[in-house]
């Protein structure tokens, strides 16, 4: 894949268009939670690439090997040379662009960030919402009084306060900061390019160490009111956060009013060479719960009566017993596996024959219906009966049908698929995008065709990965390249109703000279925006008549990579966010709202009353 990063275009972009930019060309990930390596990617916006791998002993030397997913197997691939090893933790370099897209816009705008961070607490992107959180609690406008000769007239604006509201206040649907994410927010702050970038920007004032801004005094706040709450205390250890709450003390020194606070968490205290401690210095601790020495039939009586979470059922296991028929039926039974979990362990429940019994494939069955990723889709893959299988991809199917059902309204979607000669190399791979999100639209609203120098509709029977597969699995790639076809041929006849905008979608390399200005101009479709979805073929980065044609039109035009489609949770995201931002045309009466308008529209946070 080639992506050309275009530097002026970048810095032409005003603080709405650089958030669009970033919602739409994010699509990596900022922690990893196993080792990998990296790699120099221009095609990259952050500049390199991350991949999963391993290591080991080969003739006395570490040998690394980098893992490659190929269908249902996991290939090595032996690395030579310098390799940049990494552990699992935070990704530096993406972390780094995500934190400066933030930046570039604050600087244009800081009003906006404040309503960014607003919006985005609501949502379920967790590496923005921490880089916004950590973000906000050490930018500058902090509520600081502006003095006219001598005297203070006003307070300053104090946005940090957005920042504290992202980490304290708690939301039911789980999308608030839990523990994790948290301790990721001060961790962020940590790493030396973002303190490099927060002294750039003048935020801190010591040279040596990085700017916390706010963060040690809302940890602080967090524990202390989980600590005058103990039920919440004893809920985060129930759930598996013990350890986090610890790591979190030690980030902000925290000195709890009881020693009650250290048995909860069953924390033995040492005392500090200093001496400094005083409190629960020696005091025992009560011993971990654990279901060692108990049969199968006393841990599901457990199971029953203690409702643990799935994650701390699977730690109080005995390895010698394990994860069998007969437990994990009592886990679904007493509520430990959430929606995701279900979805995620569907090969072991339809190895273990749970699946077929009927209180079991029901709650399957919801948690299916309930999902909002396309995690359902690569674990079709790995389960052996069919009809499970479809289920699985069903649930994919109407997640990115959720995804985009209420922003699509109003909008007639135009999708056009290149299948010229120089598309010979990736139209298996288009092939396979289009059936990862094509599904999400409403077919009424949706006219799809191919392309060459010739253009034809092209018959979805069914919104569906199937459907999709079918409608597009005779075509294959040849011919020459003549975007404009797809205009004049198969879009023009379908005009979008009065009330409804136009967005134009195309996916393939763009490799045409000129653009299809004139050709839409005189369709008179009048499309709002491009979409582009860049699968590169084998000519190389030559030509741009898509994002020509849009420059042309004075349109935006939002380009995709084919890095979205490794990620479960982005093509759900990215697809929504592409829609929403899609502008609102003059004649639409649709009630459609751009998505920066939504932004914008967003109420600032605030703290929550006990805080």
């Amino acid at each position: 894949m080639t992506q050309t990063i275009d530097p002026r275009r970048v810095e032409s972009l005003g603080p709405a268009e650089r958030i669009l930019d970033t919602l739409l060309t994010f699509t990596d990930h900022m922690v990893h939670n196993r080792p990998g390596v990296v790699v120099a990617d221009p095609s990259q916006p952050h500049g390199v690439r991350w991949s999963p791998a391993t290591w080991k002993m080969v003739d006395g030397d570490k040998v690394y090997f980098r893992l490659d997913k190929r269908g249902k197997k996991t290939v090595e691939t032996r690395l030579s040379g310098t390799v940049d090893y990494r552990k699992p933790g935070l990704f530096p370099e993406v972390a780094a662009w995500l934190y400066r897209q933030i930046a570039e816009v604050w600087k244009l705008d800081n009003e906006f960030v404040a309503h960014w961070a607003s919006w985005a607490f609501t949502q379920d992107h967790r590496d923005l919402k921490v880089a916004l959180a950590a973000f906000m609690l050490v930018q500058s406008r902090s509520g600081e009084p502006v003095r006219e000769h001598g005297e203070v007239i006003f307070h300053d604006e104090d946005h940090r306060v957005v920042g504290e509201a992202m980490c304290l206040i708690r939301r039911k649907d789980g999308k608030d900061i839990n523990p994790k994410l948290l301790l990721r927010v001060g961790d962020l702050l940590s790493l030396d390019v973002i303190a490099a970038i927060n002294r750039e920007l003048g935020f801190g004032r010591s040279a040596r160490n990085p700017a916390m801004g706010r963060y040690v005094k809302v940890v602080d706040k967090w524990l202390r009111h989980r600590e005058q709450n103990p039920k919440m205390l004893q809920g985060l250890v129930k759930a598996g956060y013990r350890r986090t709450v610890m790591a979190l003390c030690r980030k902000c020194g925290y000195k709890p009013d009881s020693p009650d606070f250290f048995q909860v968490l069953r924390w033995r205290q040492k005392q500090a060479p200093d001496g400094r401690r005083s409190m629960g210095i020696g005091a025992d601790v009560a011993q971990a719960a654990s279901w060692a020495g108990l049969g199968e039939a006393e841990i599901c009586e457990q199971i029953i009566a203690t409702e643990p979470n799935y994650k701390r059922l699977v730690g109080m296991l005995p390895k010698e017993i394990g994860l069998t028929r007969a437990i994990l039926a009592a886990a679904i039974e007493a509520g430990s596996l959430s929606d995701s979990d279900l979805v995620i362990l569907t090969p072991t429940l339809e190895d273990l024959g749970l699946l077929a019994i009927d209180a079991i494939g029901d709650r399957w069955m919801a948690a299916c219906e309930a999902a909002e990723n396309q995690r359902a889709a690569n674990i079709a893959e790995r389960v052996k009966g069919r009809a499970t299988a479809d289920k699985l991809q069903g649930a994919a199917d109407r997640a990115v049908r959720k995804a985009v059902a209420q922003e699509v309204r109003g909008l007639k979607v135009y999708v056009a698929v290149d299948v010229s000669a120089s598309m010979n190399e990736a139209i298996t791979r288009a092939k396979s995008y289009l059936s990862r999100f094509l599904q999400g639209f409403p077919l009424d609203n949706l006219v799809v065709c191919i392309f060459n120098t010739q253009a034809r509709r092209v018959d979805i029977k069914h919104p569906s990965a199937a459907g999709v597969t079918h409608a597009f699995k005779s075509f294959s790639a040849g011919g020459g390249t003549l975007h404009q076809s797809a205009v004049t041929d198969v879009f023009s006849a379908h005009p979008p109703a009065d009330d409804e905008d136009a967005l134009m979608f195309w996916v393939g390399d763009q490799q045409q000279s000129g653009d299809l200005a004139g050709a839409v101009r005189d369709s008179g479709l009048r499309p709002v925006a491009f979409g582009f979805l860049h699968v590169a073929g084998n000519m190389g980065a030559r030509h741009a008549a898509v994002e020509g044609t849009a420059t042309a039109l004075g349109i935006p035009c939002f380009r995709l990579s084919e890095d979205m489609f490794a990620d479960v949770y982005a093509v759900p995201r990215t697809l929504r966010n592409l829609i929403a931002a899609t502008p609102v045309g003059k004649r639409t009466q649709a009630p459609r709202e751009s998505l920066i308008k939504v932004i914008l529209g967003t109420r600032l946070l605030t703290k929550p009353v006990w805080a």
